[in-house]
């Protein structure tokens, strides 16, 4: 990428892995609403629930994305072909 000439070495969209974590959080939010009540207000709480269940179902029906993309200095050729090292 200009100016500096990094190359794209890796595009991942976690799209999916998003939207489960979201998901995730909102089952713990929930888990704790009460605690969480107690700290704000009724309010907050359900500022909160829209938040993550909305952001949850926009990634998993596919109208938002998120993307990890890896950029590597120029002439770099030493990067792994495979995700397998991120993994172990």
């Amino acid at each position: 990428l200009e100016p500096y000439d990094f190359s794209v070495m890796d595009v991942e969209n976690l799209r999916l892995h998003y939207a489960r974590t979201l998901k995730d959080w909102l089952a713990r939010f929930d888990r704790c609403a009460d605690q969480v009540r107690r700290m704000f207000d009724e309010a907050f709480v359900r500022a909160w629930r829209l938040y993550l269940g909305g952001c949850s179902a926009a990634f998993a029906a596919g109208a938002v994305q998120l993307f990890q993309i890896v950029f590597t200095r120029p002439k770099l050729n030493t990067w792994p072909l495979t995700r397998a090292h991120l993994y172990r």
